[in-house]
């Protein structure tokens, strides 16, 4: 795992990807390959992370809080393989895609597979409440990746348009993430409540932090195709930003540069820093992640608490 998952939860880390691939296990040999594809391509564990941290809160991590964490863990590998689809990604984690492997189809069977069994891992809980907020997460996510879609090459979406569809398809499976572990360990509504809010800005700035890695990174260290974003039209909130503060003449510049057939990716970074835009986005992903900090105040000095904070700044490091 990468480093942004805590040694606090090492172990029970292991026990999450245990039960994800036991989750898998298909008797047909034809498949063989394709799930273990699915097996080998297991990512950060962030949202599994969450999970097992805030139930570490309040009790010591039980098999409910693994199920659980390998059950996100499953729905959201299955977002990221439709997503490669929607973005004709060629490569994630410095590895082929599926649907660079096998054609846009077979991904998305892929993903439907993976969803299907994570139906399965809930049902096998037998926790109504537990139940029906992973239902209610699954479709919140697939609302917020319908807007991203509806608004794919729209320059006139709002800041406040990108910030609804990035709580609705990112942070707000982190916020419940955080409400299921501290749910499963008995925890009041109040800490909760204060776990989703740590939860929603973290998702807030990691999503934030990840659109700006699209934009500064590359291809090399992050593991994924590089400037997907503008690639596809995804508007991120440094490109939102500076349309609502650059001039009609450097706005043409701007559109010019996407409408290319060979996007200018340079011509795009020195717009976007010209016009502050990439500062206006670090500093709203940067007090995302202080409005996330401060919503662990409550909790005192535990251990959890640490790795939990060690997770969120790890998690939405900006690149320089």
């Amino acid at each position: 795992m990468l480093s942004v998952c805590p040694l606090l939860i090492a172990d029970e880390i292991v026990q999450v990807s245990d039960y994800f691939n036991s989750q898998l296990d298909c008797p047909d040999d034809r498949l063989r390959p394709f799930i273990d594809y699915l097996k080998d391509r297991q990512g950060k564990m962030l949202r599994a992370s969450c999970v097992l941290l805030t139930g570490r809160l309040f009790a010591p991590v039980a098999q409910l809080h693994i199920k659980i964490a390998g059950t996100v863990e499953m729905i959201h590998a299955a977002t990221l393989l439709h997503d490669d689809v929607i973005d004709n990604a060629a490569h994630r984690r410095h590895q082929a895609t599926a649907n660079n492997l096998w054609g846009s189809n077979f991904a998305v069977l892929l993903g439907d597979f993976l969803l299907s069994r994570a139906f399965v891992a809930v049902a096998s809980l037998q926790r109504d409440d537990i139940n029906r907020l992973l239902a209610e997460t699954a479709v919140r996510i697939c609302r917020g990746e319908m807007l991203q879609n509806a608004c794919r090459g729209d320059f006139s979406v709002s800041i406040e348009e990108y910030l609804d569809i990035i709580e609705k398809k990112t942070a707000v499976f982190f916020a419940d993430c955080c409400r299921l572990g501290a749910m499963a360990s008995g925890a009041d509504a109040k800490s909760c409540g204060r776990l989703y809010e740590f939860g929603l800005n973290f998702g807030m700035s990691f999503q934030i932090t990840d659109d700006l890695t699209d934009i500064l990174d590359t291809e090399s260290r992050t593991g994924k195709t590089a400037g997907r974003d503008r690639l596809t039209g995804t508007l991120t909130l440094p490109v939102i930003h500076a349309f609502g503060v650059l001039d009609s003449k450097a706005k043409s510049e701007l559109l010019d540069a996407f409408d290319n057939e060979q996007i200018d990716s340079n011509r795009i970074i020195s717009i976007l820093h010209t016009s502050k835009s990439i500062d206006f986005a670090k500093s709203c992903a940067q007090q995302y992640c202080r409005k996330a900090l401060a919503a662990l105040d409550s909790f005192g000095s535990h251990p959890a608490v640490s790795a939990l904070k060690e997770m969120a700044l790890s998690a939405t490091q900006i690149p320089l």
